[in-house]
């Protein structure tokens, strides 16, 4: 179960970006992700997933946002936020994979395939992408960085 005090604690990363930032930012992102027990394929997955996002952002949306990494429970979050235009529903509705004379749309299709979870938000004014994936713990604590545990429990105040 998660503890509601897990929202409490300061995100991993919360960063803008732009273009001249993207290879600095995806490296912090792996790094951070690494330290919370990402490993491997899972870590790989991970960083692609955002870096798709982050190319889509300077591509699409106004050419920079913010990330916003964290761990809410057992899982590592990480929120993108842009002021771009939106992402055309259509490519929020389809599913599949985009046909190779689609422009447009893999990006969301590769976000929602590796990761465990995904969710957009958008409109107008910007467009939200939270990407979930989970954390390989036993007992569920997050780890701060350099690997100490936070407790899960706070003492009564």
């Amino acid at each position: 179960m998660n503890d509601p005090g897990d929202a409490d604690l300061p995100p991993l990363l919360d960063v803008g970006f732009d273009q001249s930032g993207l290879a600095a930012t995806r490296a912090e992102v792996q790094r951070r992700a690494h330290e919370q027990g990402l490993t491997g394929e899972r870590l790989g997955d991970f960083v692609m997933a955002v870096n798709e996002c982050l190319v889509n952002v300077v591509a699409h949306a106004g050419g920079r946002g913010r990330v916003r990494l964290g761990v809410e429970g057992s899982s590592l979050f990480c929120e993108i936020t842009d002021s771009g235009p939106g992402i055309p529903q259509s490519f929020l509705d389809d599913t599949g994979l985009p046909a190779p004379s689609q422009m447009g749309g893999r990006g969301i299709w590769l976000i929602r395939r590796l990761t465990d979870g995904a969710a957009f938000a958008t409109g107008p004014a910007g467009t939200t992408v939270l990407m979930v994936m989970r954390l390989p713990r036993d007992d569920g604590r997050p780890v701060r960085p350099g690997g100490s545990a936070v407790p899960t429990h706070r003492a009564p105040g």
